[in-house]
């Protein structure tokens, strides 16, 4: 399973918790391929119950409800070969040999750490899908490139974290968290978020009041 026509794309689903992860995942292959995207494990098993054709899962480990080992044990124990043969890939933080056997075991394909590699993640895909290297997809330089920060962008700093980009924000950490804060209030204000206490104890920690 996961080998296309040519012409076709092959379609991918990534499981992550993290909308930022999801984000920056689709931004390295939404040039070559159809996504598909949940939020937990339960999300994830039941967008692949319902959509067979898939060539590749992408998933991370520590998610509500269904962490990514369930959800891979699920599909390898599943009657369908369409299901049980899809590849997964494990996305992870945790650069451990327990993680990463235990996600061997329970049936991985491939391991890949975060921040994600771009490059790597898409030789992953193409091992998997039967592609060719070298399809239609083109790195952005800004995806590949040194990023320096000359000034406060929230945007490029989640860029960072998310791993689509590389850089340091030690420089500007403080001022970027002072720019969260007005947000952090917002959010809490608006939806009755009940962190009163952990904003105070920011604007402490960066001496503010």
């Amino acid at each position: 399973m996961g080998t296309s026509q040519v012409g076709e794309r092959s379609r991918v689903l990534v499981v992550d918790d993290s909308a930022v992860i999801r984000k920056a995942i689709s931004r390295v292959l939404d040039s070559d391929y159809d996504l598909l995207e949940a939020i937990d494990g339960e999300a994830g098993w039941e967008a692949l119950k319902t959509n067979q054709d898939l060539g590749v899962v992408i998933s991370d480990v520590q998610m509500p409800k269904l962490d990514g080992y369930g959800m891979i044990c699920r599909i390898r124990a599943d009657n369908d070969p369409k299901v049980r043969d899809v590849p997964v890939i494990v996305i992870t933080s945790a650069d451990d040999d327990i993680t990463r056997e235990r996600a061997y075991a329970c049936g991985a394909n491939d391991f890949i750490l975060k921040p994600i590699d771009s490059d790597q993640l898409l030789s992953c895909i193409r091992t998997h899908t039967g592609e060719q290297a070298g399809s239609s997809h083109v790195a952005n330089d800004s995806q590949m490139d040194e990023t320096v920060i000359e000034e406060i962008d929230v945007q490029t700093a989640l860029d960072i974290i998310a791993g689509i980009k590389t850089g340091a924000l030690q420089p500007y950490a403080t001022d970027l968290a002072l720019k969260v804060i007005p947000l952090l209030e917002y959010c809490n204000r608006e939806f009755e978020m009940d962190i009163d206490q952990e904003i105070a104890m920011i604007k402490t920690k960066l001496e503010i009041v």
